[in-house]
């Protein structure tokens, strides 16, 4: 495609770049952003390539960012690359899956929990002990530990459109009790506090890699982190009965939605 011959289909007008600012409601927040756009100068026609739409997602998603604190993807590139990370060192630090920092520095707007996590790897925090659970996040380990409650509840985990709802609280309850009953987390994950209840924090975007994990690769459960499971498992036999449980757990109740949820109020745990 010639760009410097673009024509406009309304009345055969050779259309011009232009550079402009807009304003749109993202979110619920007025935003301002830059664009870039062909134009036709007689009917005002505007038309982008693939690479301007692109560009003007991107620029949409980092004025909502600016707007509501968070870093912006190409803030979070440079701050990478200033202290000589590589994507997968930012994805340890912080506890996601290394696809995760990929999106967030392509124009996915992280969480603000997951904010928090970028800023604090920035500055030098290790932020596994308290939101990791003493353990860096194993993948594969997150599939393991489901497959052990398949096996011991006869329910199926990651179902096809499944989005964690009942499989993240097992999860969650099996990390909370083995960090307070051994001093580490089995699988490693973040966890957050949302309408649902706790959940595996950035979900959404981990979901396939485990889905996608070879829970062989993955450390070997040890006799005691078994037991973990299957006490949770004998307490909470059905799904129904570890969502009413997580509801009543004042650990989640009390934080505010997307904080996360930090290992150390394994001690308050009620349920289980």
């Amino acid at each position: 495609m010639d760009l410097t011959n673009i024509i406009c289909p309304e009345d055969n007008e050779r259309m011009v770049i232009n550079m402009g600012v807009k304003k749109a409601v993202f979110k619920g927040e007025e935003i301002t952003y830059p664009v870039e756009v062909y134009v036709c100068k007689k009917c005002g026609l505007e038309i982008g390539t693939i690479e301007q739409t692109a560009k003007i997602q991107n620029a949409i998603t980092d004025a909502y960012r600016k707007k509501v604190g968070l870093l912006s993807g190409q803030e979070i590139k440079d701050q990478r690359k200033k202290l000589g990370l590589t994507q997968r060192d930012l994805a340890r630090r912080t506890g996601v899956g290394l696809a995760s920092i990929k999106r967030w520095e392509n124009g996915i707007i992280q969480t603000r929990s997951m904010n928090y996590a970028l800023k604090s790897a920035f500055q030098g925090i290790k932020i596994g002990n308290l939101y990791n659970g003493n353990r860096s996040l194993s993948i594969s380990r997150i599939k393991l530990v489901m497959k052990e409650f398949e096996e011991e509840l006869d329910i199926q985990f990651l179902a096809k459109n499944d989005m964690m709802l009942f499989d993240a609280k097992y999860l969650w309850y099996a990390d909370m009790l083995a960090y307070k009953k051994l001093g580490k987390s089995l699988t490693g994950a973040t966890y957050a506090a949302l309408p649902k209840g706790p959940q595996l924090n950035n979900y959404k975007d981990l979901v396939d890699e485990i889905r996608n994990a070879d829970e062989t690769k993955a450390e070997p459960l040890t006799a005691d982190e078994k037991k973990i499971i299957t006490r949770i498992s004998v307490t909470f036999p059905k799904k129904s009965m570890i969502i009413d449980a997580a509801h009543r757990e004042e650990i989640w109740k009390k934080k505010t939605t997307g904080s996360l949820i930090p290992y150390s109020d394994s001690v308050y745990l009620t349920e289980i």
